[in-house]
């Protein structure tokens, strides 16, 4: 389940919390060590300062930046681990922060329970973490194969400042919006993607939406679109998988020109909605990919 933009949006989740991880970084000995230290022996250097009983709050941050090198390392079990052990040894205002971290790594894992118990803690208690929990929530409902329930988490956001994780919020309610046969939120959902983020990445893949492809399915040629991407050669790629999973007619349609050309992945084209969501959950199942069912042009 966990590939394409799934992996770039935990990516992304836990950039938003490492400034403020660096900035409670501030106690000498953790500085000392950080500097003087090579990195292939770091972590180990790491592990003796966490495990010292001498000062808690520099052990726990301690614990933080391990847990940000073996996540980095795509080590998630080993990250999980590191963030809980900071969780526990961290001052009330910085535990937020490792139990955001400890969370995205459970979604590294693709464990959606404990990530959700970990996000949803930080929904409660953090203020500046709020959007970014929630987001990783309606994350793990998608790996828990509950679309609906991820809906239903990011619905309520809308009626607020979406801050930075906007552009990622509002792709992801316009997709699921979709893949529920819900066209009218999907559409609301770009409309204000492109109105309030227009330079964004995912600002791009709306208005391709929206201009060829985002309209209710009726009487007609019904499609399946299975990835859009800006490099030709992931969209090829993709198609060629979906073609080895039994999809013979899966193609890649190309949208605009130059640095603004959208690469879609299409399956076959159908004719009924319920068609067509079926052969979007049966590549779902086999690509670990998500789905629209648009009008064929």
């Amino acid at each position: 389940m966990l590939r394409g933009m799934t992996r770039w949006l935990l990516a992304m989740l836990l950039a938003l919390a490492l400034p403020a991880t660096v900035a409670v970084a501030q106690t000498t000995s953790l500085e000392t060590l950080l500097a003087e230290t090579p990195s292939d022996s770091l972590p180990m250097a790491l592990r003796r300062l966490e495990a010292s009983p001498s000062n808690l709050a520099t052990a726990g941050r301690a614990g933080m930046v391990l847990g940000q090198l073996h996540y980095a390392r795509g080590e998630f079990r080993q990250a999980a681990a590191a963030f809980g052990r900071a969780a526990a040894r961290l001052a009330p205002g910085e535990k937020p922060q490792a139990r955001y971290a400890q969370g995205l790594a459970f979604l590294g894992l693709g464990e959606p329970i404990q990530a959700r118990a970990a996000l949803e803690e930080v929904a409660r208690t953090s203020t500046s973490l709020r959007e970014p929990a929630l987001l990783g929530v309606a994350q793990a409902w998608e790996v828990a194969e509950r679309p609906e329930r991820a809906l239903e988490t990011l619905e309520p956001l809308l009626g607020q400042d979406l801050g930075e994780t906007g552009p990622t919020i509002l792709e992801r309610i316009a997709a699921l919006a979709e893949r529920a046969d819900r066209q009218d939120e999907a559409r609301r959902a770009r409309e204000r993607l492109l109105r309030d983020y227009p330079r964004s990445i995912e600002a791009a893949s709306a208005r391709a939406h929206l201009a060829a492809a985002a309209q209710r399915p009726g009487a007609g040629t019904i499609a399946v679109v299975i990835g859009q991407f800006l490099d030709r050669s992931r969209a090829r790629a993709l198609a060629s998988e979906a073609k080895r999973a039994g999809f013979p007619n899966a193609q890649v349609i190309t949208r605009g020109q130059g640095l603004a050309a959208i690469h879609i992945v299409r399956l076959g084209a159908y004719t009924t909605p319920a068609e067509a969501r079926e052969a979007g959950e049966l590549a779902g199942k086999a690509l670990g990919v998500s789905y629209q069912v648009v009008r064929a042009e």
